[in-house]
Formats: structure tokens, sequence, C-alpha cells
């Protein structure tokens, strides 16, 4: 799943001071399945995580309330 399909969106957030990149990829298979690859990409060191449609969206829930409890929290 993380080399195979097509990338149809990709969102990259660099980290670190640019030393390090979070890439979400969605990504449809030759079925029409399409599916999320999490890819982590830093000096030499590329780490993927291919996510089917419903753990993308347990994940994206789990980003959505630690984002609402950062944005409580003082600065």
């Amino acid at each position: 799943m993380t080399l195979s399909g097509k990338v149809l969106h990709q969102i990259d957030t660099g980290l670190q001071g640019g030393n390090c990149t979070v890439s979400l990829r969605l990504k449809q298979e030759k079925s029409g399945e399409h599916y999320v690859v999490l890819a982590g990409i830093a000096s030499g060191n590329y780490q993927y995580y291919p996510m089917e449609r419903h753990e993308f969206m347990e994940f994206a829930n789990n980003v959505a309330q630690m984002k609402a409890l950062l944005q409580g929290t003082p600065r």
C-alpha cells in the first residue's frame, strides 16, 4: 500500500526547522479503494504508515481532540 497506488493529493508539513517532513498522502488503488499514507521523511530515513479509511478517520478524530486540548492550554 505504501508504494503502490496513485497519489491523488498530498499535504506536507515541515518539522524541526525543516529537518523533517510529515506527509499525508491520499492514494487510490487500481481497484478504486482510497486510503491514506502517513510518511515521515528525515535525513535518509523514510517511514511509511498506510491507513485504511476507518483507521485514518480514527487518527483524524484523535488529532482533532489533541488540537482542542492544546487550544485550551495557556501558551
